[in-house]
């Protein structure tokens, strides 16, 4: 019988729905054999992951998605196999954090301006102990009545067209993978399928110490996925991937479990990293 993972799942410790402990038993349900937690700019939520599969046949691979950019174009590092207490990881995290904070603050301010009753406590308490995100604000945008869907919100007002929008401050590509690498981890360049311009991009990305992208997404086509496939191969590059499933339900249906990526790229993964390891040890 064939093993799947899904290698990139968010919890309520970034800008996802559940806790980390909901998204195992889920995923545990749907038979998956590996999983791994990559919630935005944040290690927070590992802990509890890795208590929960305890609880549980599968497997945790300690992951995080950081927000990077690349000649001007916004870029998101996936880095797997990390060790979520090295110092330097977590001390640029909690950078991040802060800047998300202010960003968060000054859209709202902007929203204020507008004219919509938008209260930054209530935003506040949405994202509770986890990191902050537009996704946050969008929510409560929603709840409020101001737009029908989250999407509008985006479309409408904190989207990169928005009347509220506010560019995210983000490091460059080469500090964030370096930062992956450093705590022990594997550098993906993620979902490079969604939106034109990280794809046209990819032959320059890819110069970069990427270890591997993610072939697998919600968001590729069959089609893409066969190109990110053989584009791998060329390149000598890991293979890596997942839903994105963030515990909201579209059309009825969570993300989680449309996407497969077969085990063997999770062993692969596996190999590279204990390679890793003891080449530094």
């Amino acid at each position: 019988m064939s093993a799947f993972a899904d290698l990139h799942l968010h919890t309520s410790f970034s800008d996802g729905l559940d806790t980390p402990e909901t998204v195992v038993a889920r995923a545990a349900a749907l038979g998956f054999r590996a999983i791994a937690i990559v919630d935005h700019d944040t290690v927070d939520g590992l802990a509890d992951a890795a208590t929960a599969v305890q609880r549980h046949d599968i497997e945790l691979i300690y992951g995080v998605e950081i927000s990077a950019s690349f000649a001007r174009a916004e870029v998101h590092v996936v880095g797997l196999g990390i060790a979520p207490a090295d110092h330097e990881l977590r001390r640029a995290l909690r950078h991040v954090a802060e800047a998300r904070r202010h960003r968060a603050q000054t859209i709202i301010q902007r929203l204020v301006d507008l004219g919509i009753d938008i209260d930054e406590a209530r935003v506040m308490q949405r994202a509770g102990t986890g990191s902050l995100g537009r996704l946050h604000i969008a929510r409560e945008l929603h709840a409020l009545g101001v737009t029908q869907t989250v999407q509008q919100a985006f479309d409408r007002y904190i989207g990169s067209k928005g009347r509220a929008f506010v560019p995210k401050p983000t490091m460059s590509c080469d500090e964030a993978i370096a930062l992956v690498h450093a705590a022990g981890g594997l550098a993906f360049l993620g979902h490079p399928g969604v939106g034109v311009t990280v794809r046209k991009r990819l032959p320059q990305l890819i110069e970069l110490p990427f270890d591997g992208i993610e072939v697998y997404h919600s968001k590729h086509s069959p089609g893409l996925v066969k190109v990110f496939l053989d584009f791998v191969q060329k390149n000598g590059l890991l293979v890596a991937g997942g839903s994105d499933c963030h515990g909201g339900a579209q059309n009825g249906r969570l993300d989680i479990g449309k996407v497969h990526v077969p085990y063997r790229h999770v062993e692969r993964i596996k190999e590279v990293l204990a390679q890793r390891a003891r080449e530094h040890s």
